[in-house]
C-alpha cells in the first residue's frame, strides 16, 4: 500500500504536477460561457417544459376532481331517483294488491250471496217435499188405519 505522505506517493506527484497559472482564468471564463450558453439553450426550455408539464398534469387533476364532483353528484341523483321509482312502484303494487283484495272479496260476497240463494232454495224445496212426504205418509197412514179398522172391526 502507498503512504500518501512519502516522496514517492503517486498522489503527491499528482499534486506537484497541477501548475497554476492565467490559464484557469481562461478556462473559467470557457466554463462560465459554456454554462451561459447551455443555460439558454437546454436549461431553460427544459425548466419550461416540466413547468408546463407540471401544469397540464394539475389542470388535468383539477378537471379529474370536477369530474369526479360531477359524478358524484349525478350518482345521488340517480339514486334518489331510483328510490323515488323504487317508491312509486311500491306504491303502485300496493294499490293494485289492494285492489285485487278488494275485487277478490267482492266476487266472494257475490259467490257467497249466491250459494246462500242457492241453498235457501235448496231448503225450500226439500222442505217441501218433506211436507208433501208427511202428507203422503199421514195419508197411508190414514188408509191403513182405516184398514186395519175395518179387518178388526167388521161393519155390520
Amino acid at each position: 500500500m502507498f503512504d500518501i505522505l512519502s516522496p514517492t506517493s503517486p498522489l503527491l506527484i499528482a499534486a506537484v504536477a497541477i501548475d497554476i497559472d492565467g490559464t484557469i482564468f481562461v478556462q473559467m471564463g470557457a466554463f462560465l460561457l459554456v454554462f451561459v450558453i447551455l443555460n439558454f439553450v437546454l436549461i431553460k426550455p427544459y425548466l419550461k417544459t416540466l413547468e408546463a408539464r407540471e401544469d397540464s398534469v394539475e389542470g388535468s387533476t383539477e378537471e379529474a376532481g370536477e369530474m369526479d364532483a360531477q359524478a358524484a353528484v349525478l350518482r345521488a341523483s340517480y339514486d334518489d331517483k331510483l328510490s323515488a321509482a323504487r317508491r312509486d312502484a311500491q306504491d303502485v303494487r300496493e294499490s293494485l294488491r289492494n285492489q285485487g283484495l278488494a275485487e277478490q272479496d267482492d266476487i266472494l260476497e257475490e259467490v257467497r250471496a249466491e250459494l246462500h240463494a242457492k241453498l235457501d232454495e235448496e231448503r225450500a224445496q226439500i222442505d217441501a217435499r218433506v211436507e208433501s212426504a208427511r202428507a203422503e205418509i199421514n195419508d197411508r197412514a190414514q188408509a191403513l188405519a182405516d184398514a186395519m179398522v175395518q179387518k178388526v172391526l167388521p161393519q155390520a
